[in-house]
């Protein structure tokens, strides 16, 4: 029979403890070089997403600004146009389209038609206020 060797414990745990020790600096190195990358790629993710922020908050923007700007475009382009009808109301001035002054008229006739049970008067006092400015 082949003799055993009980005392390779010492020996062979200390082999062993040095390896994993070796192995356990490793993991560190790879862990720490992990946690580099990882940084890095928080990072640019932060950048692009701050980025991509910006650029959506300039985007509302020139959105909102070009709206004013087509509003204000459609405004002298109808007074040029001659489509814009001042309406007096005591001492406010109104201007509407034409378009807004037929709107008026319906929802005007809808309250007081005498037909809907309204006041003719008033419906009469709505159409000469009205009539001068769709012609």
């Amino acid at each position: 029979m082949t003799e055993v060797n009980l005392d390779r414990s010492a020996p062979t745990g200390e082999a062993d403890a040095a390896w994993l020790q070796n192995e356990l600096g490793e993991a560190h190195k790879t862990i720490r070089s992990l946690l580099r990358q990882l940084s890095k790629e928080q990072q640019r993710h932060a950048e692009t997403a701050r980025a991509y922020n910006m650029t959506v908050a300039n985007l509302v923007e020139v959105t909102r600004e070009n709206n004013a700007l087509e509003r204000e475009r459609d405004m002298w382009r109808a007074r040029a146009e001659g489509a814009l009808t001042p309406f007096k109301i005591g001492g406010l001035t109104l201007e509407l389209t034409p378009a807004e002054v037929s709107a008026i008229r319906k929802a005007m006739a809808r309250l007081h038609h005498p037909d809907a049970g309204g006041d003719a008067e008033r419906m009469k006092a709505w159409n000469a206020a009205l009539d001068p400015l769709e012609s």
